[in-house]
């Protein structure tokens, strides 16, 4: 549900940077375009990450179980 509204949260702010694109072209640029899109968007992505990280996939674990392997998150992996 996070990852959903962080990626509408992103959309937003899309929009919130063309408006500010498009007037800044018109030579009236406004600022709290560029603030609201920025925010918008840095919120978003926060959002994303955070809602991709609760997610766990379930699809191998029978297989997991039968071989012996140790449940891991894959998120939580030092290797990277």
């Amino acid at each position: 549900m996070a990852s959903r509204f962080g990626s509408a949260l992103i959309l937003i702010a899309l929009f919130a940077l063309l408006i500010f694109l498009l007037t800044l072209q018109a030579g009236q640029a406004d600022v709290l375009a560029l603030l609201l899109g920025a925010a918008l968007a840095a919120l978003g992505l926060l959002l994303r990450r955070r809602g991709r990280r609760a997610k766990r996939s379930t699809r191998f674990d029978s297989l997991r179980r039968l071989r012996g392997q140790p449940e891991q998150d894959e998120f939580d992996s030092e290797d990277r």
